[in-house]
């Protein structure tokens, strides 16, 4: 977790400075931490709430910005379906980007769905940990990082990390350049739809290929 950890720390740090200069009380921050619990949906919020616009288009943007989850609860649903209501509820609370990409990575190596979970919730632990201690010291202390030193880029660059030792066949590097190219494409979008257009074109593009990969063996 730990290049994941570097990638937070920073988008932490702006969503708590970003807070503040909102003027949303730390008690308020700290709420929409436990609640949300989703950082690109939180600054988008914050952003629309500083614009003074209305608390439907707020909560509209937020659940747009965070219908990638969708994505990845069905494909973490074969992990828990025998697991008790808590633990599934534990998990989808807990589900970030950051899980979902270290799960992912790491699928290959578990050996049962009780492995796999206690994984999962090890790298959930450590992700919410890095997260909420970071937004505190942003909002406490305001982005402590100086510009100049670009750690923005650290959160992209933890994923890319990750994803490329998942690229195993032609077929994943295939579907994760077309991704890649698509969501450029498609960033001006409005609403930032841009990123779930490109993840269904994606999935159609995966199913494709798996068929046809299937139809040869």
């Amino acid at each position: 977790m730990l290049p994941i950890t570097a990638g937070i720390i920073p988008f932490g740090a702006v969503m708590g400075s970003v807070a503040a200069d909102a003027k949303i009380s730390f008690f308020n921050s700290a709420a929409m931490n436990l609640l949300v619990f989703a950082g690109a949906a939180q600054l988008a919020a914050v952003d629309l709430m500083t614009k003074n616009s209305s608390s439907m288009v707020v909560i509209a943007t937020a659940l747009v910005i965070n219908l990638r989850f969708l994505l990845y609860s069905a494909a973490l649903s074969p992990v828990v379906q025998k697991s008790s209501f808590l633990t599934k509820l534990t998990c989808s609370y807990f589900l970030t980007d950051q899980s979902y990409a270290a799960m992912s990575a790491n699928e290959d190596q578990f050996r049962s769905s009780a492995e796999a979970i206690r994984f999962y919730l090890g790298s959930c632990i450590c992700t919410a940990t890095a997260w909420h201690v970071s937004v505190s010291a942003g909002y406490a202390f305001g982005n402590f990082a100086p510009a100049s030193w670009s750690l923005d880029y650290a959160v992209p660059l933890s994923f890319l990390a990750l994803v490329v030792p998942t690229l195993k066949n032609r077929r994943y590097v295939v579907v994760a350049v077309f991704s890649a190219i698509t969501s450029v494409l498609l960033n001006g979008m409005p609403s930032r739809t841009g990123l779930i257009v490109t993840a269904l074109l994606a999935i159609g593009l995966a199913a494709v290929l798996t068929r046809k990969s299937g139809r040869h063996a």
